[in-house]
């Protein structure tokens, strides 16, 4: 579909810290006409194993796609960078898994995750029981919650996780080392969608545990900081299965 005017455009700003910030200007990706999903779409949503949202379209296309998705019996997986807006509500009852970094998980949960600029376990999980509580009271009670935190790793929270002292149904994973010659990031533009991404592959295309996923997805991101670009700095297969079999993973530390 050809639509008038510029084409969706992202500025990337990358700092001495190495962490990035994205401007975005939706151009046609925002320019989707409020219409059912074509017959096309409709197929491939049949065909896949997960179906992953972002926010750089239309709320109302992503809410068409997530009820054709749990229609078929398809997990849904909102990330949710794009903006910093509210989760539509409409959408709450048809996701499986809602996947933030800790600044976006401030965003749509209200609570702060940070203390002095560095994530805290503590006010993640406070932020993860605000989440879903607003989950709950759509009609979702078996979200399950993906936080990435950076350089300290990444959380995951289960749908039957229930409290801020519910560890028992958290799953963490910590970090690679890097292969770069001074050992750290060389962009990391497109990381969290590596990890994301690599994760769903992992957890609904080979069917891989929780922790195996986590896993898969880490040594996937690790590889792409290493390269500079967003999509060129995404890893291979068999780039993956190497860094797995080579480099010994660091825990997750809370403190990191």
């Amino acid at each position: 579909q050809t639509v008038d005017g510029p084409t969706g455009t992202a500025y990337i700003l990358l700092f001495e810290d190495f962490d990035n910030a994205i401007l975005l200007l939706g151009g046609a990706n925002q320019a989707w006409a409020p219409e059912p999903l074509h017959a096309g779409l409709q197929v491939a949503i049949s065909e896949c194993v997960a179906v992953m949202l972002q926010r750089e379209v239309p709320e109302h296309v992503n809410r068409e796609v997530a009820n054709a998705a749990r229609k078929c019996g398809k997990p849904v997986i909102m990330d949710v960078g794009g903006t910093d807006a509210p989760v539509d509500v409409e959408l709450l009852p048809h996701i499986t898994m809602i996947a933030p970094n800790e600044t976006e998980l401030t965003f749509i949960s209200g609570v702060a995750t940070s203390v002095a600029g560095r994530p805290s376990l503590s006010l993640v999980r406070q932020a993860v029981s605000s989440l879903k509580a607003r989950f709950s009271a759509a009609g979702n009670s078996d979200v399950a919650v993906l936080v990435t935190l950076g350089g300290m790793g990444a959380v995951h929270f289960a749908p039957a996780w229930a409290s801020d002292s519910d560890t028992a149904h958290e799953t963490s994973v910590g970090t690679f080392p890097l292969g770069t010659p001074d050992g750290r990031p060389k962009d990391t533009t497109g990381a969290g969608d590596c990890f994301r991404g690599s994760f769903v592959a992992a957890l609904y295309g080979r069917g891989k545990g929780v922790a195996d996923a986590l896993t898969w997805a880490a040594a996937a991101a690790s590889l792409a900081v290493e390269v500079e670009g967003a999509m060129p700095s995404m890893p291979t297969e068999k780039a993956i299965e190497a860094r797995l079999l080579a480099t010994p993973m660091k825990q997750f530390d809370e403190v990191a």
